[in-house]
């Protein structure tokens, strides 16, 4: 067809992406955005590049994808479409190498692969959420590694090699699920001519992935504090996860029909088998596409050897934050996920092989699983709309899922339905009964809504959990004090202020319980520590000075002390000032003094 060449067909990839995620480009941020963009400190802050770099201020070292993230908050801020419109590009981006790869390898089909690679519905959750930029900028990289590699493969010029062996370290930079790359390339290579020198020419690639992976670990153990449920099970559990967690994501890759963000069953290992015959299986399939290349068929094999080894690092055997909200999520397949494509595409081809009469529309049959794979991705990507129609989906298709009970009660909690917001805290409580901030979120609408007593449990098992949250002290404290439990409300009050000194109310609580209950001198430590004091908080000190001089709970010598040195700091507060002028006047005036304040 005269018009059917090169740039079509690149545009076409193109218009299939922007057809189901185009209309999303205007979208907010949702999920892991906020943390890693509109609330992430460090994009704002001078010398960023630097420490995205060369220091451990990030949670994960995946510093160019920080650096670009940086490169575009200069640009356009907090805009989340911008975002978004970069990561839909860099996706079509992609299409369109893995169409260059697969024709530069002569897979049968290679433009129908990126087809299929622009439309599949498990890629929804990279191209939705504007942070899995990470997913988006390292296949591109990783892509643009292995397209140079297979260039050098074929004509041995060294300067596709070194552009390739550059590419790969930008994609471990931009997030290092890239990892296995270089395995692939191995086993792929294993049985061509001159295999030795390619396989040499890979070692410095192994270098780079044995640091990449050292790195990633440390900053996982470290920085982003991973200790999911896997944590706990030993190598031999972990590679029996492995082998289900597998078996699971080809289902969803060859039938991606119920998608969620958040499967049942995978939440933690329930829906793991506790038996060896998942990972046996994958061992079996591996070893069959290894020994029977020729009668499977290259492309059919390879295939599938590059699906599981990219899949590999994120099937549980070494731990990651993401665990901790579900062992599955379908955008960890998006770098492998063009190996099971090419092998489907090869086998039917083989199939229509055998089979001449389904060759004769093998365009007709492409443009249907296209465009069926089109529905199937907008019908998923219509639940990314925004936080409340994605938390519900969630919780819709796995009602088990804490973490989408616990987002939904934060939208129910900021558009001000208090009632729907207290359920969602207590059935994400039911399933993660030790996630602090279930239990402190729930405390304060308790507290806002009158239930003080309800609030004082949540806020102390909140602390149970979590005993270095200066809040979760602060506002238990508070809630204590609501209850006349004034003795407890002193230890919580300190404990607060133990992790974080620039509380400033728990302070001038501290002060007013300290000193009614007769202890001046602890007082006065606390009031050292205040810094600038407002008239307001003056007259609350000036005041309990007055009630406990009238009380007698503390000697007088001691209280004398304390008003003095609270003057002495604030000599141009009049409220201290005549709350020092009352321990030195006769009784009546201090009567006098005690009516003013009152």
């Amino acid at each position: 067809m005269k018009y059917w060449n090169d740039k079509t067909r690149t545009l076409l990839l193109f218009v299939l992406a922007f057809l189901i995620y185009g209309f999303g480009v205007g979208r907010g941020f949702d999920f892991d955005d906020p943390i890693c963009i509109s609330q992430n400190p460090l994009l704002s802050k001078p010398g960023a590049f630097y420490d995205f770099w060369f220091t451990s201020a990030a949670p994960n070292y995946y510093p160019l994808y920080w650096s670009l993230l940086k490169v575009q908050w200069m640009m356009w801020g907090m805009y989340p479409p911008a975002y978004h419109l970069v990561n839909l590009l860099v996706h079509c981006v992609n299409c369109v190498l893995v169409w260059r790869i697969a024709r530069e390898w002569r897979l049968p089909g290679a433009w129908w692969v990126a087809a299929l690679f622009a439309v599949h519905p498990v890629n929804v959750q990279t191209v939705a959420w504007a942070a899995e930029q990470k997913n988006t900028w390292s296949f591109l990289f990783m892509a643009l590694a292995l397209l140079a590699f297979v260039r050098y493969a074929r004509d041995r010029r060294a300067a596709q090699y070194f552009l390739s062996l550059f590419w790969f370290a930008t994609a471990l930079a931009a997030k290092p699920s890239t990892i296995f790359l270089p395995v692939f390339l191995s086993a792929f290579y294993l049985f061509s001519p001159g295999k030795r020198a390619l396989l040499l020419r890979l070692i410095p690639y192994y270098v780079l992935c044995v640091a990449s992976g050292l790195t990633t670990l440390w900053f996982e153990r470290n920085r982003s504090e991973s200790f999911s449920l896997l944590s706990s099970l030993s190598l031999w559990k972990r590679m029996e996860t492995a082998g289900a967690d597998f078996w699971f994501y080809l289902g969803k890759a060859l039938f991606p029909v119920g998608l969620t963000p958040m499967y049942r069953g995978w939440v933690d290992t329930t829906a793991a088998a506790s038996t060896v015959f998942p990972g046996l299986l994958l061992v079996a399939l591996l070893l069959c596409c290894a020994l029977f290349w020729r009668r499977i068929g290259a492309p059919v094999a390879a295939g599938i050897v590059y699906y599981a080894l990219m899949l590999f690092p994120l099937l549980g055997v070494f731990d990651t934050n993401y665990f901790t909200l579900s062992l599955i999520a379908d955008h960890w397949q998006y770098h492998a996920l063009p190996g099971l494509l090419v092998a489907v595409v090869a086998a039917l081809q083989q199939v229509a092989l055998r089979w001449p009469r389904l060759a004769a529309y093998p365009n007709a049959v492409g443009a249907t699983a296209v465009a069926g794979l089109t529905v199937l991705a907008s019908m998923h990507f219509a639940h990314f709309e925004n936080p409340a129609t994605l938390w519900s989906h969630v919780v819709t298709k796995n009602p088990e899922a804490w973490e989408g009970w616990y987002n939904l009660g934060n939208i129910f909690a900021e558009d001000h339905e208090p009632a729907k917001a207290i359920y969602a805290y207590r059935k994400s409580i039911t399933f993660r009964p030790h996630y602090y901030r279930s239990h402190y979120n729930l405390a304060n609408l308790l507290f806002d809504k009158g239930d003080i007593a309800g609030a004082e449990r949540e806020y102390f098992a909140a602390e149970k959990v979590n005993l270095q949250e200066p809040s979760g002290h602060n506002n238990r404290a508070v809630a204590l004090l609501k209850l006349g439990n004034e003795d407890d409300a002193i230890v919580e009050f300190a404990a607060a202020l133990k992790f974080d000194s620039s509380l400033t109310q728990a302070k001038i609580n501290l002060i007013e319980l300290l000193l009614k209950h007769g202890r001046p001198k602890e007082a006065e430590n606390y009031l050292e520590q205040i810094g600038p004091l407002s008239s307001s908080n003056a007259t609350r000190i000036a005041e309990a000075i007055a009630m406990s001089a009238k009380s007698g709970s503390a000697s007088a010598p001691d209280l004398r002390h304390f008003a003095q040195r609270a003057h002495e700091l604030y000599a141009d507060d009049p409220a201290l000032t005549a709350a020092l002028a009352t321990l030195a006047a006769p009784p009546s005036a201090v009567h006098q003094a005690e009516s003013t304040f009152n």
